[in-house]
């Protein structure tokens, strides 16, 4: 009998085994899932490099210096001051369309970050079941990958425009003091929308 109980509970406990320790066959996806999340992590330090506050003071003098230029500049220019001031005005809407975005892209790559440490953490535990499993893999590593492309694409693209910026903010500035006596107008802080 104790023969018995002993094949009892060692047949249960070797039933039992599976199902309280997890599988191993998702080693592979762990690692690519801890690996995308830290790659997501590095894209969005890489996106914060950029000072948004820095972006808003830029985008409300083009704003400012776009309105002023437009309503008081009658004579004809340069060659050069006119290709200053299109490159100069074309810099506005991609500036604020980065700002009026930025939180949404920086809300969407938090929770991707999420998402793939608690995916990561069920395939681990054995809590996600084989035929979900693979699909959620799938999935969040298609929506990572989409943000951390959106990321640096957009990122890159700002650094571009505010180089624009800067680049002929002193001709703008030149040609607005001398169409008002020296000065320049106190910035307008606009309204960020997606435009």
């Amino acid at each position: 009998m104790k023969t018995l109980s002993l094949f009892i509970i060692l047949g249960f406990s070797a039933f039992m085994l599976p199902m309280c320790k997890p599988s191993h066959a998702y080693d592979k996806y762990i690692k690519e899932l801890d690996s995308l999340k830290i790659v997501v992590e590095q894209t969005i330090d890489n996106f914060n490099t950029i000072d948004s506050a820095l972006c808003y003071e830029a985008y409300s003098k083009q704003y400012t210096y776009t309105i002023f230029i437009t309503a008081n500049l009658k004579d004809t220019v340069s060659k050069s001051s006119a290709e200053a001031m299109q490159t100069f005005f074309a810099t506005g809407k991609p500036i604020n369309n980065y700002l009026a975005m930025r939180p949404v892209w920086l809300a969407e790559a938090r929770t991707r970050v999420k998402q793939l440490s608690t995916l990561s953490t069920d395939l681990k535990n054995g809590t996600i079941e084989t035929a979900e499993a693979v699909e959620f893999i799938n999935e969040e590593k298609k929506q990572s990958e989409k943000i951390i492309e959106e990321l640096k694409v957009n990122t890159s693209l700002l650094r571009k425009q505010l180089e624009q910026y800067a680049k002929n903010l002193p001709v703008i500035e030149g040609m607005i003091k001398e169409l008002n006596g020296g000065q320049l107008p106190e910035w307008i802080k606009p309204e960020i929308k997606l435009l």
